[in-house]
């Protein structure tokens, strides 16, 4: 196999090996070597695991990419899949669109391994893990901000919910979010609390038991595709079913007061 290199990441408890095929494109490989290692280091393993769920194959292709024309519309090819775990891919994406196929792969895996991703900012402290969620504004990214760094930041934007020995635990995605400086790694925190935040002049927490209720929130919360929706559904209803750690949570933008209600 003509591979100069090969990654392994570790993310949410699953090992993705990347292999870096040769290239003509040297200063396009060693971009793309460069980035991988600058912003998923902290999932990055230097040993080989004993299992690999997921392989991706780095390569150059002699037409770049494969334009699709269509009425006011171009399309390319992002990668293309080589069996039921392994896809091909090439050095020609941009960061963003390798992202983009980490998402795809994290969902699909997932899917298969009662888990999900959420839109949430999460903190932890002790190997205990609180998430905050919300609609857009709800002040996630503010309430993350406010209590770090008593509780460690994990997350701005998105969160693994995954279940393991009949527990539930929150994992950090390796997509790049908005407050890039949150340090992010394979370590997983037991969920303590999920919280829906509320903008308010008081602080108050509030307990939800009203499944229907969160049903309908967390629904608008998570991530899926068609392809597993159903089965994604299936894993959020349980979640709900079997996680009874749910509550509003009021405040405002005052850190000693927020610190001394969590």
């Amino acid at each position: 196999m003509d591979v100069t290199q090969t990654v392994y990441l570790n993310i949410a408890g699953f090992n993705i090996q990347i292999f870096f095929h040769k290239t003509k494109w040297e200063f396009v490989y060693k971009k793309f070597i460069k980035e991988t290692f600058k912003y998923y280091q902290g999932f990055i393993n230097q040993n080989k695991p004993r299992k690999i769920d997921y392989f991706i194959d780095l390569k150059e292709t002699s037409s770049l990419l494969t334009i699709i024309k269509k009425p006011q519309s171009y399309f390319f090819n992002l990668f293309d899949k080589l069996g039921k775990n392994r896809i091909a891919t090439f050095y020609q994406i941009s960061l963003i669109q390798f992202q983009m196929i980490l998402r795809e792969i994290l969902l699909e895996l997932l899917a298969n391994n009662q888990g999900f991703i959420m839109h949430g900012s999460a903190v932890g402290k002790d190997n205990i893990g609180y998430i905050f969620t919300g609609r857009n504004g709800a002040g996630k990214s503010t309430a993350m901000n406010l209590i770090n760094p008593k509780y460690s930041a994990l997350a701005d934007d998105t969160v693994i919910i995954k279940k393991e020995n009949g527990r539930y635990y929150l994992y950090q995605t390796p997509f790049i979010e908005k407050n890039n400086w949150v340090k992010k790694g394979q370590k997983r925190y037991l969920i303590n609390k999920i919280f829906f935040l509320r903008k308010a002049k008081f602080y108050k927490i509030d307990k939800i038991d009203n499944k229907n209720l969160l049903t309908q929130k967390l629904i608008s919360q998570f991530w899926t595709k068609d392809e597993i929706k159903n089965k994604q559904f299936k894993t959020l209803m349980k979640f709900i079913s079997q996680f009874n750690s749910f509550y509003y949570l009021y405040f405002a933008k005052n850190r000693n007061k927020l610190r001394a209600l969590l």
